[in-house]
C-alpha cells in the first residue's frame, strides 16, 4: 500500500499540472470549480494542520456513507462501523488535546 501511494502521489505531481492544463484549455467552465477546490484546500493548509485535512476527508467519506445507505439502501460492513469508531474518537482525542487560543 505504501509502494503505491508512494506511486500515485509522485504521478500525480508529476503529470496532473499537464493534464490539468488541457483541461482549463478545453473547458474553462469545470476549471473553474477545480480552482476553487484547490484555493479552498490551500485555505485549510494554511491555517490548519495537515491532520485536519485528513480528519476532514474522513469525516467526508463517513457522511458520504451514510446518505449512501439512506438514499441507495446502501449496507456497510463491521470493519467501516470499527473504522469509523476509530476515526470518531482520535478526532474527539485531537480535538481536546489542543490548547484553546
Amino acid at each position: 500500500m505504501a509502494l503505491l501511494s508512494g506511486f500515485a502521489g509522485v504521478y500525480t505531481e508529476r503529470f496532473l499540472p499537464w493534464l490539468f492544463f488541457h483541461h482549463c484549455l478545453h473547458d474553462s467552465k469545470s476549471c473553474s470549480q477545480y480552482i476553487c477546490s484547490g484555493i479552498a484546500v490551500s485555505m485549510v493548509m494554511k491555517y490548519a494542520d495537515n491532520i485536519v485535512k485528513v480528519y476532514s476527508t474522513s469525516v467526508a467519506m463517513l457522511l458520504t456513507a451514510i446518505v449512501l445507505v439512506f438514499l441507495f439502501r446502501f449496507h456497510l460492513s463491521l470493519a467501516f462501523f470499527l473504522g469509523s469508531t476509530v476515526v470518531s474518537v482520535s478526532i474527539y482525542l485531537h480535538s481536546i488535546s489542543k490548547p484553546p487560543k
